[in-house]
C-alpha cells in the first residue's frame, strides 16, 4: 500500500492541472481576505476589520474558505477522470493492485487536499488575527477555532462527492458539468418540492450549511455597544438569516453523507470493468 500511496501522490503532484488548481485556490482565498477588510461602508464608522480578528476570523474565513472548496471537488474529477482516460485504473489492477486499494489511494489524496485547505484557513486566520486584533488572549484565540476544522470535513465531503461523479460518468468535462449544476439548479429545483423539515436534510444544503454565513451585523454592531447602550443587533434577531440546523448536527449529517458517498463510489468500482 506504501507504494501505490507513493506512486498516487507523484502522479498527483507532477500533474500540471493539479499545481494550477492549488495555487489558483490558495490566490483566491488569500486575494479575497486581504481585500475585504479594506472595504468600507458610509453607515459604518469602521471598516470590516473586526471580521478578521480574534475570534471572529475563523467564522469570517471558513465561509470565504467554502466558497471555494468546489475547486477542490473538480480537482478530484479531473485526478480521478485522467486514470480513465489514460487507462491507468487497468493498468494498476493487471498490475496487481486491488480495486480496494486503488480507491483508498484516491482518498488518502482527497484528505490530503482538505488537510491542505485546513492548513490554508488556520496559517491565514493566524497571521490576520494577530495584524487585525487590538489585543491578543488565549481565550479569543481558540474561541470559534472549531469552525476551521468543520471546513476540513466539508471540503472532503466536495471531493467525495466528486470523485463519484467521476467514477459514474468517467469523462471530465461530463462529470465536472453535472457536479456544478448539481450543486445549482439541479438539487435546489428538487428541494422546492419537499417541505422544509426534509428540504434541509438534503446534500448539497447539508454540506454548504457546516460554514454558515457569519452574522457580520452583530459582529460589527458589538464593538458600539458601550456606544449606545444597546444589545447588538443580529441578522437573525431581524429574521434576515433563515433557521437551520446546528454546525454539530450538519457535521453529523454530512459525515453520514461522506459514508454514502464512499460506499457508493466503492459499489461503482468493484462492478466496472476497466
Amino acid at each position: 500500500m506504501k507504494k501505490i500511496l507513493k506512486l498516487e501522490f507523484i502522479k498527483t503532484l507532477n500533474y500540471p492541472g493539479f499545481k494550477t488548481i492549488i495555487i489558483l485556490h490558495a490566490a483566491l482565498f488569500v486575494l479575497v481576505v486581504t481585500i475585504a477588510p479594506q472595504f468600507k461602508h458610509p453607515m459604518l464608522k469602521m471598516g470590516l476589520e473586526k471580521l478578521v480578528s480574534f475570534p471572529y476570523v475563523w467564522a469570517t474565513f471558513s465561509w470565504v474558505g467554502s466558497w471555494f472548496n468546489i475547486l477542490l471537488g473538480i480537482l478530484a474529477i479531473i485526478l480521478v477522470g485522467n486514470e480513465h482516460q489514460f487507462r491507468m485504473f487497468r493498468k494498476q489492477i493487471l498490475d496487481g493492485v486491488s480495486r480496494s486499494q486503488l480507491l483508498y489511494a484516491k482518498m488518502v489524496v482527497m484528505l490530503t487536499l482538505a488537510l491542505y485547505a485546513l492548513a490554508l484557513i488556520l496559517l491565514s486566520g493566524i497571521v490576520f488575527g494577530i495584524i487585525y486584533s487590538e489585543s491578543i488572549s488565549f481565550s479569543g484565540i481558540f474561541d470559534k477555532m472549531p469552525l476551521v476544522f468543520v471546513l476540513f470535513i466539508q471540503s472532503f465531503a466536495y471531493m467525495m462527492l466528486g470523485m463519484l461523479f467521476a467514477f459514474i460518468f468517467k469523462s471530465n468535462a461530463i462529470s465536472i458539468v453535472t457536479y456544478i449544476l448539481f450543486f445549482f439548479p439541479v438539487e435546489p429545483i428538487l428541494r422546492a418540492f419537499f417541505p422544509d423539515s426534509i428540504d434541509k436534510f438534503f446534500p448539497v444544503k447539508i454540506i454548504s450549511n457546516l460554514t454558515p454565513l457569519p452574522d457580520f451585523l452583530e459582529i460589527v454592531s458589538k464593538s458600539m455597544i458601550q456606544v449606545n447602550g444597546k444589545a447588538p443587533a443580529s441578522l437573525h434577531s431581524m429574521g434576515l438569516l433563515p433557521d437551520s440546523l446546528s454546525v454539530l448536527v450538519s457535521t453529523l449529517v454530512c459525515i453520514g453523507y461522506i459514508v454514502v458517498f464512499y460506499y457508493a463510489t466503492k459499489l461503482i468500482v468493484d462492478r466496472r470493468n476497466f
